[in-house]
């Protein structure tokens, strides 16, 4: 389920075939995709976030082990290993335990929900899930801190960074870090329940942003081959010198042992097997390479192929970017000097750039496909996702209660904010229910219905979320709003568990705003 589809191969270092299906908007005269077309790329941005800290590194003005503290003096408000000992080499692995928090940056209509000045503060305050260095917990606050320290210490965005480091030198000219403008450019669409492909918005994750460092570039087939060839010879090169080599003469890539050294296993995998190096996954075969797609959510990891039943021992690097919109998936394979590159247009049931992916990396390593029938995959991605939401609707409805609030709703209107005070929800009455607006951006909004006391939510509803570009996320937490009431029987904090791994995050009430009490009926 996707308008269009671009691909690329890289074989022997050399660009040997780009394909396209499809059109770039069903909504107009038909366009097809080129080499030229515009995806965006999401987690595919994180490989440069690691080659620029690498670059700077080469410079002398990043150290790789040195507490970024020292860079952000903010996170001396962490007490805990995450603001003490936290290195760039612990965030660029996703191995400092921070919590996902995505709705705290966005949840839909593309709205970016913090400011570029909040992101530090923020994260000074999000929760670590797991101990420090001892889990891969995937998390976009690791880059944006990574985002920060670049832009600090070289005074520049980290766009324009990379830019002039990689983008110019490689010839990258249709790459950038904002909303490209144009007609060749993939428009994002979302597939409903009844495989209806529905336009989204635009993330406006873009350069101004503050978290462009891991989910922001927007790029195509062909300027992503030259990319990726690159960083291939400045592997090989390294490699073969078999020391510890810094640089490649004419490359912009410093350091790439360090970008493709394993420092986390992922999952229950050992590090040998299934690890997170510097913006790459790295499986070694025998093995399932899905780790990185929704696919291997989906259908869990026990029924995805394992492939490379002839190439023991061998290592891929790969990664995939998925946002409202659009899918991507890339896979090097440095003893063959093959990268592999596939782009889609649509967040749909089954993550299609990994399966593609897949199969060509197959054809080179002359393996056998993974899977004798896709689209019966796709079908069990398909039931799984929509019986995902079924049985929350189920959760939802099973524990509803025909209790009222404790208070009228006047009572719980008013201002609730997070503990660093950079997140706002507002919170309205309308008719029968409440009005739930995030960091007063009109389209952020939910409204919520009582549903057992001082709980209120909003119903579950994939197509109504996709529609609103939201991510579809089948969580009772997430659906949920609590109010707390304190000793004098006031509403005085909102609880809300939008993470599912993270505890419930407290949102205390501003004072002055709406305190009607019990005692005051």
């Amino acid at each position: 389920g996707s308008p269009c589809l671009s691909l690329g191969v890289l074989y022997g270092g050399q660009i040997t075939h780009t394909a396209h299906f499809g059109q770039v908007d069903i909504n107009k005269p038909p366009f097809p995709p080129d080499d030229n077309t515009i995806y965006h790329v999401a987690s595919l941005t994180k490989v440069l976030t690691a080659a620029a800290v690498a670059s700077l590194v080469d410079e002398g003005l990043l150290e790789w082990n040195l507490p970024i503290r020292y860079y952000l003096p903010e996170l001396e408000q962490r007490q805990d290993d995450l603001g003490q000992k936290c290195t760039l080499i612990d965030l660029l692995s996703h191995r400092s335990g921070i919590a996902m928090a995505n709705a705290l940056w966005g949840q839909k209509h593309g709205e970016f929900l913090l400011s570029k000045s909040q992101i530090v503060q923020t994260a000074c305050y999000i929760e670590a899930v797991k101990p420090f260095r001892s889990s891969f917990v995937y998390s976009q606050w690791n880059y944006a801190l990574v985002t920060a320290i670049i832009e600090k210490v070289t005074n520049e965005t980290f766009g324009t960074y990379i830019r002039r480091k990689i983008f110019v030198p490689l010839g990258m000219s249709r790459s950038t870090f904002m909303r490209p403008d144009g007609d060749n450019v993939a428009t994002p669409y979302s597939i409903d329940d009844h495989m209806n492909p529905v336009r989204v918005k635009h993330l406006n994750m873009t350069d101004r942003t503050g978290f462009a460092g891991g989910y922001a570039m927007r790029t195509t087939i062909k300027d992503l081959l030259v990319l990726y060839q690159s960083l291939l010879h400045a592997h090989a090169h390294a490699h073969e010198l078999r020391k510890d080599v810094q640089s490649t003469d004419g490359s912009p890539f410093r350091d790439v042992k360090a970008i493709f050294s394993p420092y986390i296993g992922v999952g229950t995998a050992a590090i040998d097997s299934i690890a997170y190096c510097l913006g790459l996954y790295r499986t070694r075969l025998p093995n399932n390479l899905a780790t990185s797609s929704v696919n291997n959510l989906l259908v869990g990891p026990r029924r995805m192929p394992r492939i490379g039943g002839n190439s023991t021992g061998l290592e891929v690097f790969h990664h995939t970017g998925n946002v409202p919109g659009y899918f991507a998936s890339a896979f090097l394979i440095p003893s063959t000097m093959s990268a592999i590159v596939v782009l889609t247009n649509s967040l749909s049931f089954v993550d299609p750039t990994d399966l593609v992916g897949q199969l060509l990396v197959t054809q080179i390593l002359n393996e056998q496909p993974p899977h004798d029938n896709l689209l019966k995959f796709c079908d069990l991605a398909q039931s799984t996702s929509m019986a995902a939401y079924k049985a929350l609707n189920f959760q939802l409805q099973e524990y509803k209660t025909e209790k009222p609030p404790d208070l009228p709703l006047v009572a719980y209107e008013g201002e609730y904010f997070n503990k660093a005070g950079t997140f706002i929800i507002k919170i309205s009455q309308e008719e029968k229910g409440l009005r739930m607006t995030m960091q007063d951006m009109p389209l952020t909004s939910y409204y919520l219905i009582p549903y057992d006391s001082n709980t209120f939510y909003w119903p579950a509803n994939r197509n109504a979320e996709i529609e609103q570009s939201m991510w579809p996320i089948p969580s009772t937490g997430y659906h949920k709003i609590v109010f707390g009431v304190n000793e004098r029987h006031e509403i005085d904090r909102l609880i809300w568990k939008h993470d599912p791994l993270a505890s419930p995050e407290v949102f205390g009430k501003r004072k002055g705003t709406k305190t009607l009490s019990l005692g005051k009926l």
